[in-house]
């Protein structure tokens, strides 16, 4: 698996995984907030069929979901070092929101093989 040096560089890996034709019609915001010293806040904007990822959300919306994590438990989530139920129920990942979009969104991406 690609390893990444930059939380900027996992989402633009994001955006070129993304799969267009899994999303069809569909119209999200998701809000990605990293905690910690190299963290961030990054929107995953599912519409028209495409994939937007930014670090300012679009004027006229809210999220639909939201997603908060430490950045080394990001890490750890992100090559498998860590199973993503097991960070949710012990409060190491949090959720609000829409949590059957959240559930779709591994739907949308082509995960690279280990």
């Amino acid at each position: 698996m690609q390893r990444f040096d930059t939380f900027d560089q996992v989402f633009q890996a994001v955006a070129e995984h993304f799969l267009p034709e899994a999303a069809g019609d569909m119209d999200a915001l998701v809000r990605v907030q990293v905690t910690g010293q190299q963290g961030g806040v990054w929107y995953l904007h599912i519409h028209d069929g495409k994939l937007d990822v930014t670090t300012q959300p679009p004027a006229d919306r809210a999220p639909d979901a939201s997603i908060e994590v430490e950045d080394r438990d990001f890490w750890k989530l992100l090559y498998g070092e860590m199973d993503p139920l097991a960070a949710y129920m012990r409060g190491r990942l949090r959720v609000q929101g829409n949590l059957k979009l959240l559930t779709r969104l591994t739907f949308l991406f082509r995960l690279p093989e280990a």
